[in-house]
C-alpha cells in the first residue's frame, strides 16, 4: 500500500486489509446529486452528474448517505426501507500517460443501468468481468450499456474478481483493470443502511 498522505477526517484504515473505507452522512439534500469522486486531473464528479442527469436519476432526495471503499463511492438518497433509494456505486479510473483520460464506471442500482462517462467523452466502451462475455456500449457523450447486458454485469460484479475496461474516444483507446471488492462493500453498506437492493 502506498504511504499515507494527509488523509481527510473520516478515513478509517482497517488493520486486516489494504482497503480505504470512508463513511459519511450528508445533510439534507437539495435537488442535486452529491458526487465527490477523488481522482487525479479532472473530477469524476462532473462525469457522474452528467450520467445521472442523462438517466434522470437526480431527483429530490430527502437525505443522502455516502460510503467509500477503495476507490468505489456508494451514495444513496431517499429514505431507507424503499427499493434502492436512488443508490449508485461509482468508481473513477484514469490514465495520466501519453493520452490522458479520466473516466468513471457508474452503476445505478434503482434501474440496474451501468454507464461509463469521462473526458475525453467515450464513444464506445467494452467491459468484461472475469472470463464472462464482454459487454459493449456506444454513445456520443457518455456510454450506457443495454439493459440486458447491464443486469448481467451487476450479477457478475457480485462474484467477480477482475474488471477489464476498454474505452474508445475520438482519438484514443484506453485500457483499465479494476477490482470489484469496493463495489461489493458498497452493496453491503447499502443493505446496512436499510435500503433494498433489487438490481442484484
Amino acid at each position: 500500500m502506498a504511504p499515507e498522505r494527509n488523509q481527510p477526517a473520516g478515513w478509517v484504515l482497517p488493520s486486516a486489509s489494504n482497503r480505504r473505507v470512508r463513511v459519511e452522512r450528508m445533510p439534507l439534500a437539495s435537488q442535486k446529486c452529491h458526487c465527490k469522486g477523488a481522482s487525479r486531473g479532472r473530477s469524476p464528479a462532473i462525469m457522474v452528474l452528467t450520467l445521472a442527469a442523462g438517466l434522470g436519476l437526480c431527483g429530490s432526495a430527502v437525505a443522502a448517505q455516502r460510503f467509500q471503499a477503495d476507490d468505489w463511492i456508494t451514495e444513496c438518497g431517499g429514505r431507507p426501507g424503499g427499493s434502492n433509494g436512488d443508490c449508485s456505486i461509482t468508481v473513477p479510473f484514469w490514465q495520466a500517460g501519453g493520452g490522458k483520460g479520466s473516466f468513471a464506471l457508474v452503476v445505478m442500482l434503482e434501474t440496474g443501468n451501468i454507464g461509463i462517462v469521462g473526458s475525453p467523452p467515450p464513444l464506445r466502451a467494452v467491459l468484461r468481468v472475469d472470463k464472462n462475455p464482454a459487454a459493449e456500449c456506444r454513445g456520443s457523450r457518455y456510454c450506457i450499456f443495454p439493459v440486458g447486458q447491464s443486469l448481467a454485469l451487476v450479477k457478475q460484479l457480485d462474484i467477480g474478481s477482475l474488471i477489464l475496461i476498454d474505452v474508445f474516444t475520438a482519438k484514443s483507446q484506453f485500457s483499465f483493470s479494476l477490482s470489484p471488492k469496493g463495489y461489493r462493500a458498497g452493496v453491503a453498506q447499502i443493505r446496512a443502511w436499510g435500503y433494498q437492493v433489487s438490481a442484484n
